[in-house]
């Protein structure tokens, strides 16, 4: 009889991960490494959720991200951590805590962060790519 609820339990462990789902287009916000250079700072959010995963707390802070009414594209985890949560019978016995800047970036799939260093590798767009003898179209 233990070993079957040792069992049970085990993969009841095993089907709570996975359990956040993006949602309203979090899925392409954009982590980043480090400070990022040319994005404009929007804000820091700090997000405190009970899971199992570390995706999932990761997951969860980009939905809060999306639900923000300035949402940005972009953002860099500044801290983590995990912290016992008091009284628990059934769940996690941790909640992850991760403190977040959300930045907005003109080009968020190509940022230089100051982990890099130097700036942005994207280029703006030539207005004289098609003129021939000063005929510009």
């Amino acid at each position: 009889m233990k070993k079957i609820f040792a069992m049970l339990s085990v993969l009841g462990l095993v089907a709570c991960g996975g359990m956040i789902k993006n949602e309203n287009g979090s899925q392409y916000l954009v982590q980043l490494e480090a400070e990022p250079i040319g994005c404009t700072f929007l804000y820091k959010l700090e997000s405190e959720v009970s899971v199992y995963d570390a995706d999932d707390a990761r997951r969860y802070l980009e939905n809060r991200i999306v639900d923000q009414a300035r949402t940005g594209n972009a953002y860099w985890i500044t801290s983590q951590r995990t912290k016992p949560n008091e009284w628990v019978i059934f769940g996690p016995e941790r909640a992850f805590v991760l403190v977040a800047n959300v930045y907005d970036c003109p080009h968020p799939n190509n940022v230089r962060t100051a982990k890099d260093g130097g700036p942005a590798t994207v280029t703006p767009p030539n207005p004289y790519k098609n003129c021939t003898y000063g005929n510009c179209y």
